[in-house]
């Protein structure tokens, strides 16, 4: 069962394992892996429930009432979700560090918590995202030494990684119940980078073509590649195919397939998440 408890005995040696925890408005997943054992992923996703509260509150009773979450892991690595990010040109952020909080601010006035930078993998843009108050206040306290980023950094840099040296824009959708990251990438640009909330199918689909266009992708030529939620793809793949010729699945990662059955189910920002 992908929502059974984590017990510490799943795990004979934490200190060789990486656990990656996306906590998420409605669920909070974790992935548990180690590189040098096969078979070695775990992976459980705990819905929320009536009672749960805000992201923070529902992180700290999922780790309260998982042991295995409070072990002495090699690495633990915190993806933060939602559309709160904003990117900036690499170029300011060299010439004012500030410069990308003030973004921020402006862009998410309500907002509390602290506010971040980090590089990206593209030479043109930088990400900016926040950290709510009480989130960053657990995380400080339960896991001092963590990594904590924006859930679509991972998806940027596995999808550069594997872009190869081509210089023609390419879109990549990653799919949830609900919401999608959309990038669009040509070489070692980014041209687009957002995360949506949408109601139905159709609505993805004007979405995604809305923004292949303003991106500039070539309907004919340029590829859109598709990932996440299988059923979501499946659906996709027919509607899109009407109005934009390449349209495909990413492969998953096949240095993946040695980490166990549990590897398939998990979301693919936490399968790629260990990969760069």
């Amino acid at each position: 069962m992908i929502d059974s408890r984590l017990d510490k005995d799943l795990v004979s040696d934490p200190s060789i394992y990486t656990m990656l925890i996306r906590a998420g408005r409605d669920a909070v997943d974790v992935v548990i892996y180690s590189p040098m054992v096969d078979n070695s992923l775990i992976y459980r996703s705990f819905t929320k429930n009536e009672t749960s509260g805000d992201v923070a509150s529902r992180l700290e009773e999922v780790v309260y009432d998982n042991p295995l979450m409070l072990a002495d892991f090699r690495r633990t690595v915190l993806l933060v979700t939602g559309p709160s990010y904003t990117l900036v040109p690499s170029e300011l952020i060299e010439t004012d560090p500030q410069a990308g909080t003030l973004a921020y601010r402006f862009l998410y006035p309500d907002a509390e918590g602290s506010v971040e930078t980090r590089a990206t993998p593209f030479h043109n843009a930088s990400i900016v995202y926040g950290i709510d108050r009480r989130l960053a206040g657990f995380i400080g306290r339960t896991y001092p030494t963590a990594t904590v980023i924006p859930h679509i950094l991972p998806l940027m840099k596995y999808f550069v990684a594997r872009s190869g040296r081509s210089n023609s824009p390419r879109m990549l959708v990653n799919l949830r119940s609900g919401d999608a990251d959309m990038l669009v990438v040509a070489g070692t640009n980014l041209r687009q980078a957002v995360t949506i909330s949408f109601r139905n199918t159709a609505d993805l689909v004007y979405h995604i073509l809305s923004s292949a266009r303003a991106a500039g992708l070539d309907p004919l030529t340029d590829s859109i590649l598709l990932s996440g939620d299988r059923d979501l793809r499946e659906q996709l793949n027919q509607m899109l195919r009407a109005y934009h010729a390449r349209v495909m699945p990413v492969i998953f990662p096949p240095e993946m397939f040695k980490a166990g059955r549990e590897a398939m189910s998990a979301p693919f920002d936490l399968i790629v998440a260990p990969l760069v």
